[in-house]
């Protein structure tokens, strides 16, 4: 959304700012680990960005992410690091170059 500009909203975000690389990272990063490849480090950088997103821009409205509005960046921060010491599953591309 912070790149593509759908759904309108956030359209016209400078990439040399915190918010485009947060959209880089994020449609970038989203991608591979859809798809599987280079599923390990890229969930952990993307976890550690979640965490980054969620103490930069929630916690300063309070402590609780139900109160500050911040809990589906605790969830997928969580979600990328069980992706990240969990690996990817055996449809993704890091297991099909495995196995050649």
């Amino acid at each position: 959304a912070k790149l593509l500009g759908y759904p309108p909203g956030m359209a016209g975000v400078q990439l040399m700012s915190l918010i485009g690389l947060a959209g880089v990272l994020e449609l970038v990063g989203g991608t591979l680990v859809c798809v599987g490849l280079f599923t390990k480090p890229v969930a952990f950088i993307l976890s550690g960005e979640m965490a980054f997103a969620y103490f930069m821009a929630h916690a300063p409205h309070g402590w609780l992410p139900a109160m500050n509005g911040g809990d589906a960046a605790v969830l997928y921060c969580f979600v990328f690091l069980f992706i990240a010491s969990a690996g990817p599953g055996p449809l993704a591309l890091d297991a099909m170059m495995k196995k050649r």
